[in-house]
């Protein structure tokens, strides 16, 4: 072996003792973090108090998320934090200063937006994105409702929050569907499409219907939807108000439609709900065709009803329902079917033109047409559970 050859030898063998060497002294999980020393925020809120913003942190107890044996821990499972700032991260890090434990939004859920915060809601949006720790498919709210209200709400049987609407509303829409519950995804998606009217699940307070002890319970609710076009807030709709959204909604589940005729009554659970639109040209200006179709099925009747009977019934409720939140949205400057992001969509050059025009939808553009089909037979047609228990 030559001279040469043995240096080589000789430098691999250092460089090889060198990296193990490192490696030995290196070794070890130093970023490692104990779980006693963080604190998971699961939910925000954001409001915008005289020119200041003001942020919320709901903190959910590990205990009640995770599967006990026993009776679950005293006290209240939720914590509170309440912090504010010039900006929306300026309160976020002043909330975390003020915490005893360090403060981490690795497993943010939901994020609610006070009504008084729309206007500076493109910079909330923003600065939560700024964050590396967060995660564009937590869900977000608006609310009209004091948002330390909404982060106290009761739980029914001490269950963790986690079922509430705060962070499972496709519970409460799979048993009675609205709106589709949104994600800070979808509304930026959402927002950021010409012509489109985004419709935020508006975030609210329940608090007569349940009690415990003679105690009222806070329970959370959707009641409504927040609507926005071109990032603008453009209004309030009531759940109530706004039933033909039902109708149209992707993230349709079931709905139930009362029939009342003279002295007799039934309920039509709706399974499926399917909604197009289809355009039609007149003069150079769209006439819009909204065709629902329906399948369901009865479950209760307090007297003879025929199919045909049920299924015209149904058609003129749900038809009634479409065409009254269509006319409270044009109110409100608001077109809730999204007509025009239809023309936008396939009709493109068209649009650009009426955009030109400063056309919007009229009342006499829309005509609905609601299909619907009984699937199911049902013996209270004919006898009521007495009669043929008798």
């Amino acid at each position: 072996m030559t001279v040469y050859a043995r240096i080589q030898k000789v430098v691999k063998t250092l460089k090889v003792s060198i990296v193990l060497s490192t490696m030995l002294i290196t070794g070890g999980c130093w970023d490692e973090v104990n779980l006693q020393d963080v604190t998971y925020i699961s939910a925000i809120g954001v409001d915008y108090v005289d020119e200041h913003f003001v942020v919320y942190a709901q903190m959910i107890s590990f205990g009640v998320i995770a599967k006990q044996e026993g009776a679950p821990p005293p006290g209240s499972p939720i914590w509170v934090g309440k912090h504010e700032g010039d900006t929306n991260l300026a309160a976020i890090f002043n909330l975390m200063d003020s915490s005893q434990y360090k403060l981490s939004l690795n497993h943010l859920k939901s994020v609610v937006i006070h009504e008084r915060a729309f206007s500076e809601i493109e910079q909330i949006i923003d600065s939560l994105n700024r964050l590396s720790s967060t995660r564009f498919n937590s869900l977000v709210f608006g609310t009209k409702t004091d948002i330390n209200d909404l982060f106290t709400m009761d739980m029914l049987f001490n269950k963790t929050p986690l079922t509430t609407p705060l962070y499972a509303p496709h519970i409460e829409n799979n048993q009675n569907s609205y709106v589709v519950p949104m994600t800070l995804q979808s509304l930026v998606r959402e927002a950021l499409e010409p012509a489109m009217t985004v419709k935020l699940p508006s975030l609210s307070l329940l608090p007569d219907d349940w009690e415990n002890n003679k105690k009222r319970l806070n329970f959370l609710t959707i009641n409504g939807a927040f609507l926005f076009n071109e990032k603008k807030p453009e209004g309030f709709v009531t759940r109530e108000k706004s039933k033909g959204l039902i109708w149209t909604s992707e993230g349709f589940k079931r709905s139930l439609v009362p029939i009342r005729v003279d002295a007799r009554r039934a309920s039509v659970v709706i399974d499926t709900a399917k909604s197009k639109v289809k355009v039609k040209w007149e003069n150079n200006k769209p006439q819009f065709v909204l065709k629902t179709n329906l399948t369901g099925h009865l479950i209760e009747a307090s007297s003879d009803f025929s199919d045909q009977e049920l299924k015209s019934h149904v058609e003129q409720v749900v038809k009634a329902q479409m065409e009254d939140t269509y006319l409270k949205g044009l109110a409100m400057n608001a077109d809730l079917y999204d007509l025009e992001h239809e023309l936008y969509r396939h009709h493109n050059k068209a649009w650009k033109r009426l955009v030109q025009e400063e056309w919007k939808p009229s009342p006499n553009d829309l005509t609905i047409e609601v299909e619907c089909r009984i699937k199911k037979e049902s013996e209270l047609r004919s006898k009521t559970e007495l009669q043929l228990r008798t």
